[in-house]
């Protein structure tokens, strides 16, 4: 990245005194967080206790949890769709035609998908071959949605659940569904290949992708990585992403709706007589929902 400052660390305390270092010595404000939603979730609380840094922008690239962005801080924005956008697909599925696999890793980002996925769902360390036979014998089970953890880089829980759906004692031959699946080429993912009909990958919607040809070491496919490059590279861009919504946040998206729903309501004011209140339009605004 050139002259661009950058720390590579999975601990919020280091990189919270990192980006208070660039703030107070290099006068930096624009800090691109590439983390995921559990490094995220603390990483907000020390910010949002610093006023020193009101002024800086955060973008975050990574983090999609719907708990993380519901409690984030007014200058930390996001640049993909959350988890509940790809989770909402499976709501009206019935039991036992759809299993979430879900990392033992606790989380915001695993945990939600624990919760909102479709049933049945375990734990990784939950599974076991008699589990899975279970679900292809009490439903047909057509497809597992899997959300599994591979920060180490060994691809411990890959190896786990490889383990069980390729015992020659496991009944599933179906589609597996995995949940931001960046390294779809490994190994492990292959051998699967042979036993199931399918694998397919989902994953959040990212607001910015480019050509990343001076990156010759960087897949292009990793889209998460592709979009914290772009951002970085045209970071005095920020503001009018923020205006335009390319980055947002909870804050950012409630006040647009208000504004058209102050305007369409205002609108129409001349055939019903009545021009609403903020109070009252923001009121109304509380049960609608967003997609991003």
């Amino acid at each position: 990245m050139g002259n661009i400052k950058n720390l590579t660390s999975i601990n919020p305390i280091k990189i919270y005194k990192y980006i208070v270092c660039c703030n107070k010595c290099c006068k930096i404000t624009n800090f691109c967080l590439n983390l995921n939603s559990g490094i995220l979730i603390i990483l907000n609380k020390l910010i949002e206790k610093n006023r020193k840094l009101d002024k800086c922008i955060f973008a975050a690239t990574r983090s999609n949890s719907n708990f993380v962005r519901d409690i984030i801080a007014k200058n930390i924005y996001f640049s993909l769709s959350s988890l509940n956008i790809i989770l909402n697909n499976y709501k009206n599925i019935e039991p036992f035609k759809v299993m979430t696999i879900v990392s033992d890793v606790n989380n915001p980002y695993y945990n939600q998908i624990y919760i909102e996925g479709p049933k049945p769902v375990y734990r990784l360390s939950e599974l076991t071959v008699e589990k899975v036979n279970e679900f292809v014998d009490k439903g047909n089970g057509i497809d597992l949605l899997i959300g599994l953890d591979d920060n180490s880089g060994l691809n411990i829980e890959f190896e786990q659940l490889s383990k069980i759906l390729l015992d020659p004692a496991c009944k599933y031959v179906n589609f597996a569904t995995f949940i931001e699946l960046e390294l779809v080429s490994i190994s492990i993912i292959e051998k699967l290949k042979k036993k199931l009909t399918s694998i397919n990958n989902v994953a959040s919607n990212n607001s910015i992708i480019g050509l990343t040809n001076n990156y010759p070491g960087l897949n292009s496919l990793t889209l998460y990585t592709n979009c914290a490059i772009q951002l970085v590279d045209t970071y005095e861009e920020w503001e009018k992403y923020i205006s335009s919504s390319i980055l947002f946040n909870r804050f950012t998206i409630k006040n647009k709706e208000l504004k058209n729903k102050i305007k369409n309501i205002t609108a129409k004011s001349d055939e019903v007589e009545i021009t609403p209140t903020p109070v009252e339009a923001s009121a109304e605004l509380q049960s609608t929902t967003k997609k991003v």
